[in-house]
């Protein structure tokens, strides 16, 4: 079966990559390695971070916020070495002026065998004055330049803009394969098919969740779905606490109670749909155990106290 890049390939080997590519499908880190391997194949050269700068090639996404700026000059004017890992705070959203610079960049010329590229991710994090001037740069493309869209929701993005891009979907990995890339990464690890369902088909997914102990993290987790009368209060809140301290791990436990979710629906659909209907309504009540979760989670530690002051019976048998 042909591979998405096997798909795109062909186009770079006869010359036909230029214009606009729409990549879908697959986590966040999935779509960079994908489009980090195709612009290592476009420049003939390994590329080893696909953000860091590169004179035929500029990688947009959601910009430092003003506060971020501020703290970074004030560390420049005092001497200070500025920490290239940091975490800094961004902007959450694409703006006008950043696509602006990478229209102004493609414009630039280069020499007649090379190409210039420009890739905006995630290009549904764009406003609605950079979605308007991205479109104007696909529907008059500089010469050779190539334009990489990488898209997490596809139901942000104009429709004038999908129609201007050809589309590149990744798509899940099969269960045995997905299970082969995991054990040759972490040979040693333990637990593999449990990591292999949580992961959906992704092997982003399966990365994260080996590098961030989210199989203990998930095995917790199950800990304290369970009825009232085995359920620790001081439990719930320690690992509320835990989850959040780190976005990665954060991010995680939001995917693992949707999973559990589903799971759980998807048994009861096997009984009637009625019923899988019924339970994925009750979730939502305030006296359901997982739907206390959920919330607890998602609204992270600012509503600890509330929240049990408020449902002081939120588990059920």
């Amino acid at each position: 079966m042909e591979t998405p890049f096997d798909q795109i390939k062909k186009t770079i080997d006869t010359g036909r990559i230029g214009g606009s590519w729409l990549i879908t499908g697959g986590e966040i880190s999935e779509q960079k390695q994908f489009i980090q391997d195709v612009c290592s194949y476009i420049l003939k050269q390994d590329l080893t971070d696909i953000t860091s700068f590169h004179p035929d090639l500029k990688w947009i996404e959601c910009g430092l916020s003003e506060e971020a700026k501020k703290e970074i000059q004030k560390n420049i004017l005092a001497g200070k070495a500025i920490d290239e890992n940091a975490d800094f705070t961004r902007k959450q959203e694409i703006t006008v002026d950043d696509i602006r610079a990478g229209i102004q960049f493609l414009s630039l010329k280069t020499a007649p065998d090379k190409w210039r590229i420009l890739i905006i991710s995630p290009v549904d994090k764009m406003n609605e004055n950079a979605s308007n001037a991205l479109l104007k740069a696909l529907e008059e493309p500089a010469d050779r330049s190539i334009i990489f869209l990488l898209c997490h929701n596809m139901g942000r993005i104009l429709p004038t803009i999908k129609s201007r891009c050809r589309k590149i979907k990744l798509k899940p990995l099969s269960r045995p394969e997905l299970t082969r890339k995991i054990q040759a990464l972490y040979p040693d690890l333990t637990g593999v098919e449990t990591i292999v369902s949580l992961s959906e088909g992704s092997l982003g997914l399966a990365r994260q969740i080996c590098e961030n102990d989210g199989l203990a993290l998930y095995q917790k987790l199950l800990s304290l779905l369970q009825p009232a009368g085995t359920l620790s209060v001081d439990d719930v809140k320690s690992f509320v606490a835990d989850v959040t301290e780190q976005e990665e791990t954060f991010h995680l436990t939001q995917r693992f109670i949707l999973n559990w979710i589903y799971v759980k629906a998807k048994e009861m659909l096997v009984i009637s749909p009625f019923i899988a209907e019924d339970y994925l309504i009750s979730i939502n009540k305030p006296n359901h155990y997982s739907g206390i979760l959920i919330e607890f989670i998602w609204i992270k530690n600012r509503f600890c106290k509330v929240l049990f002051l408020r449902y002081p019976r939120f588990f059920h048998d």
